[in-house]
């Protein structure tokens, strides 16, 4: 297929690349062909009048590409394609009008007809334009239910733009509706990742909260304040602070609850070092594997029988999660940021005999709640009854609530 930007300059070309585009599409149904024919008898769209000479190939396929969905689509169809009367516009308008002609029962605002042509699109995309054609609000289709769409930002996304794609309407809405305007949703929009959805729209709209409460912002600022937010609570630390610091972001639990614009300037400047003195990262000198999270209130394990000692002691780093990992075989260095924010503990049972001694039993413990949550030998095995007995001692001196005492 010949270049996107070369444009056509003779019929034939024009009426192989309808053929071919038919074919390779699946499309060569009676039912394309009547659409085509309509396409070219009523406008420009595909036409060999003098006009159709300016237009690109990537023109011409975005043409073929709409008029293959809405055959897809032709039981949605609410109007003879014969009945349309094309404006006296621009190729896209054209094309824009022929997809409120066979689908519109109610209006759809024009910038959702991009859908139907664009390269990158969902399917839901093209389901919503047909859920709107009906009538149906943006709340009550069930795609969307992650999100938090409230009356006012589905009546402000029907309103937005036309140059903005089908995503960026929607996040347009939602900023207008709480209190936003314009200019920020579309700083928002084109240059953070807040074009798209995200994987936490509850905490992305406390952001957008306070970058509206704070206004005016320098465009510089607000980018960088996503950016940095986004980098503290979602981005591996190994991307962020350094190699060594693992795949959990640096500060999974941000929140701008409380912060004021001042604060969170500080700490955008010093975040490091206010890190390192909390004792939430390690100092410079320390590797970020051997760095300890604080260790819990329940206490380690001894007990020696005939020649052989069993121990269990809490693990404190994320190399030693990583080492019981490797050598038990399973997937306990996962466990790194619930230990790091003390949700859970990871305990290691070993037995010593004489210079030898062997990694037995991972034990998880949830510290407030003194309950073990699992307790799985090499490759998850289910531990022996020898090794069971060990456990029981342990939970009864800890005051250990575990099932298989009960």
């Amino acid at each position: 297929m010949t270049s996107h930007n070369q444009k056509y300059h003779t019929s034939r070309r024009l009426d192989d690349l309808i053929t071919h585009y038919a074919l390779s599409h699946r499309s060569s149904s009676r039912m394309f062909w009547r659409l085509i024919y309509v396409v070219r008898s009523r406008s420009n769209l595909l036409s060999h009048r003098a006009k159709i000479r300016n237009l690109k190939q990537s023109d011409i396929e975005r043409v073929l590409t709409c008029c293959t969905r809405m055959i897809r689509y032709q039981f949605a169809w609410k109007r003879f394609p014969e009945a349309w009367v094309p404006p006296d516009a621009s190729l896209f308008v054209q094309l824009r009008s022929l997809v409120q002609h066979l689908f519109d029962q109610y209006p759809v605002p024009n910038f959702m007809a991009s859908v139907w042509w664009n390269n990158q699109y969902a399917p839901w995309e093209l389901k919503l334009y047909q859920h709107l054609a009906k009538g149906l609000s943006l709340r009550q289709f069930s795609v969307l239910n992650h999100l938090r769409i409230t009356k006012r930002m589905a009546a402000l996304f029907m309103q937005a733009p036309d140059d903005l794609r089908l995503i960026e309407s929607i996040r347009w809405g939602h900023v207008l509706s709480l209190g936003g305007d314009d200019r920020l949703a579309r700083i928002l929009i084109s240059q953070t990742c807040l074009g798209m959805f995200t994987e936490d729209e509850k905490f992305w709209e406390s952001v957008i909260r306070f970058l509206i409460q704070n206004q005016p912002l320098s465009a510089d600022e607000i980018v960088e304040i996503v950016r940095f937010i986004q980098e503290q609570r979602f981005v591996p630390a190994e991307t962020v602070w350094g190699r060594g610091a693992g795949e959990d972001p640096v500060q999974p639990d941000f929140t701008l609850r409380g912060r004021t614009l001042m604060s969170l300037r500080r700490h955008q400047a010093n975040w490091r070092s206010e890190l390192i003195e909390k004792g939430l990262m390690p100092p410079l000198d320390i590797h970020p594997l051997d760095f300890p999270w604080k260790r819990c209130k329940i206490s380690s394990f001894r007990f020696e029988e005939e020649g052989i000692a069993w121990t269990i002691d809490e693990l404190l780093t994320p190399r030693e999660l990583r080492n019981e990992g490797r050598v038990m075989q399973h997937c306990v260095a996962e466990y790194t940021s619930e230990c790091a924010r003390g949700m859970t503990t990871i305990w290691s049972m070993k037995c010593h005999q004489g210079t030898r001694k062997r990694r037995t039993l991972t034990i998880e413990v949830a510290p407030k709640a003194k309950v073990i949550l699992q307790a799985s030998g090499k490759q998850n095995c289910t531990p022996s009854v020898e090794v069971s007995e060990i456990l029981k001692r342990w939970a009864k001196q800890e005051s250990l609530w575990y099932e298989t005492m009960a």
